[in-house]
């Protein structure tokens, strides 16, 4: 039961009390209807003894179910002290010291008890506290060496659950001269949902005009979770940040909630997404909530077009139905991926980025295999074919498709495609072909890649119509 109060106090309810004295405070009304019940002489009057039944069983439930325990408890405590003095006022026959007395107690108690909840529910409690600790890191001279490693101090947490009222305490240190202090306020008001008014545009200038991209990044995270759509599309603006910490925090920010949000920052997507300067960025991740099937729509279409946009939207499609594998496992789902990957009108790009997600998930069959080989899809897309069949150790027709494949794509008069190859058939089929083992595949224009872009074609050359490519097979996997 010394819970309630320790929960109560993190919260603004009642004072922190060493828990002998919480527990007497707890018990004192039931003991004192016992003792007053002890001494009436009116055996008939059982008003004291339901009283104290009732406070008993109370106290009780509160200590076996542990649920109760994350409720408020000041109104609880002053409910069982209202309780006792009803007890002792209409349910007392002696009225002497011993009724005034107890009666006079749990009066005091009662008031003392009423009046801090009422100022906890003022909250100048956890105001006062938050500027305490907003004075704190105000003049704390030892930081974190990355100022990003700022946001994760105790300091910082503790500031964060005092500013459930009021942001004010936070937003005093944005004007502070150190960036480290600025990092620590803002990261305070990360995701907060409640903003009087002005104070998100505070944070907004802030954002626009600080040099330090971890004070950009803090303050654009700080205003995720707003829903003014004027505020929402100049966050999108930082999609084109210089610092891709700050596009990594921007895309955070705003793709958590496409529910309500996509329609205001679609076309600050496109242009990051089409952008050739953030085209190594990869997909724009995030975590929260899964794509809407409005911007997954939209995705698929720019996958269609052509350059970095098809690319980085196929890229971002692949990590939405990743998570949405990992998360849900969903068969319809698989499906429907499925689907899109065997039909040649999707585009290639996502085909291969769908090809790519299902083989990590072993969700490649068979039949989709076979048609995956055909000499009219992709050569990155017959490779993953190619490697899923071999690894799995496919038999019969499929296997004879697969090593007719490889060799398809060892004669493509490309190095980036021979090197891929090269791997597969050194991996899979044990044939030698200069590559190191473990070790990443040699940069395309050095003479490595040369020499084995040779070897690779050479291998091609040897089998071109062999009489049973069943033969070609490792003898490992032929016994």
């Amino acid at each position: 039961m010394a819970a309630l109060f320790d929960r109560q106090a993190r919260h603004g309810g009642l004072p922190r009390l060493p828990t002998l004295i919480k527990l007497c405070i707890l018990f004192l009304p039931t003991g004192l209807l016992l003792l007053g019940g002890l001494r009436s002489t009116d055996s008939s009057n059982l008003v004291p003894w339901l009283a104290t039944a009732f406070q008993g069983l109370i106290c009780v439930l509160g200590f076996l179910n542990r649920r109760s325990w994350q409720q408020p408890t000041g109104p609880s405590v002053i409910t069982l002290y209202l309780i006792a003095l009803a007890g002792l006022w209409w349910g007392g026959s002696v009225n002497d010291w011993y009724t005034s007395g107890a009666e006079a107690v749990l009066l005091v108690i009662l008031l003392v008890l009423f009046g801090w909840q009422t100022l906890a529910d003022s909250g100048a409690p956890a105001m006062r506290r938050a500027r305490v600790l907003a004075q704190r890191l105000a003049t704390r001279k030892e930081w974190p060496p990355d100022l990003a490693g700022c946001r994760t101090l105790p300091e910082v947490k503790a500031l964060r659950a005092a500013l459930n009222i009021d942001a004010s305490p936070a937003l005093a240190l944005l004007s502070h001269e150190r960036p480290e202090v600025r990092v620590a306020a803002l990261a305070a008001l990360e995701f907060r949902k409640e903003w009087r008014p002005g104070h998100a545009e505070l944070v907004l200038q802030l954002a626009q005009r600080a040099e330090q991209p971890a004070v950009r990044a803090a303050a654009v995270t700080a205003l995720g979770n707003l829903d003014d759509r004027a505020v929402v599309e100049t966050v999108s603006q930082f999609l084109h940040d210089p610092s891709w910490d700050v596009r990594k925090a921007a895309a955070e920010s705003l793709l958590w909630d496409t529910e309500q949000r996509w329609p205001w920052i679609r076309y600050a997507v496109r242009r990051v997404l089409a952008d050739a300067l953030y085209q190594n960025d990869g997909p724009l991740w995030h975590e929260g909530q899964l794509l809407t099937a409005e911007a997954v729509k939209d995705l698929t279409a720019w996958s269609a077009e052509k350059g970095v946009l098809a690319s980085r939207a196929a890229q971002t499609l692949g990590a939405h139905y990743s998570r949405a594998l990992t998360e849900r496992g969903d068969q319809v789902l698989v499906r429907h991926l499925r689907e899109q990957l065997g039909d040649p009108h999707t585009p290639a790009c996502l085909r291969i980025e769908l090809a790519r997600l299902l083989q990590h998930h072993k969700e490649l069959e068979r039949p989709l295999l076979e048609r995956m080989l055909d000499p009219g899809n992709p050569a990155p897309l017959r490779m993953i074919a190619i490697e899923t069949v071999l690894a799995e150790q496919m038999e019969g027709s499929i296997y004879s498709s697969a090593v007719a494949a490889l060799r398809d794509l060892a004669r493509l008069p490309n190095r980036e495609i021979a090197l891929a190859t090269a791997d597969v058939i050194q991996r899979r089929l044990g044939v030698d072909l200069g590559l190191a083992l473990g070790q990443p595949l040699p940069p395309v224009h050095t003479r490595q890649a040369a020499d084995v872009t040779r070897r690779v074609m050479a291998w091609a050359a040897e089998y071109d119509m062999p009489a049973n490519v069943e033969d070609s097979r490792p003898l490992a996997s032929r016994n």
